[in-house]
């Protein structure tokens, strides 16, 4: 079983206890307020980095990846998965790397109090035809996430597109 999705499963766990309506709904979503950031859990401190998203218009879209891990809903991944710029993606060192995910800076677009935990399953290939800045997102040095929309919406709406984010690596432990 995928280390995050034991994670992500251990967090429902605490979330159907909290009873919190709203947050039953994906095991990868929680509200700040029922998990600090201050969890035990994490790995790194909170950096820098952008979103976008992606939407599956074709169900080969949520096989394979970079990191070979096959059809990522099967393997108990679901859409709580992330494909990384080639800075983060570190020739392939963090495939199955999880991390917390918040939206931030932008009020008009952002979820307040909302963080997702996704795996890295799939790299986000640089386009040297564009600037860092303008449609290279994945260019080296950015720090970028691709997301499902449907784990996107966790933490923005998704007329936002290109979003300021923060992330901190989880470690793949419950304890």
């Amino acid at each position: 079983m995928p280390a995050c999705r034991i994670q992500n499963l251990s967090l429902l766990l605490v979330t159907l206890v909290a009873s919190t309506p709203p947050l039953l709904t994906t095991a990868h979503y929680y509200s700040s307020a029922a998990f600090p950031s201050s969890s035990p859990n994490t790995l790194s401190e909170w950096r820098s980095a952008r979103a976008t998203y992606y939407a599956a218009a074709d169900p080969r879209d949520v096989v394979g990846g970079a990191c070979g891990y096959g059809n990522l809903v099967k393997a108990g991944y679901g859409m709580a998965t992330v494909g990384l710029s080639a800075t983060l993606f570190d020739l392939g060192r963090l495939c199955g790397a999880c991390f917390e995910v918040r939206c931030v800076e932008d009020l008009r677009w952002c979820i307040p109090g909302t963080s997702i935990i996704v795996t890295a399953t799939n790299f986000c290939a640089p386009n040297y035809g564009f600037a860092d800045d303008g449609g290279g997102h994945c260019n080296p040095p950015n720090n970028h996430f691709v997301l499902p929309v449907e784990a996107f919406e966790k933490i923005a709406i998704w007329k936002a597109g290109n979003m300021p984010i923060q992330y901190c690596r989880y470690s793949l432990s419950l304890s």
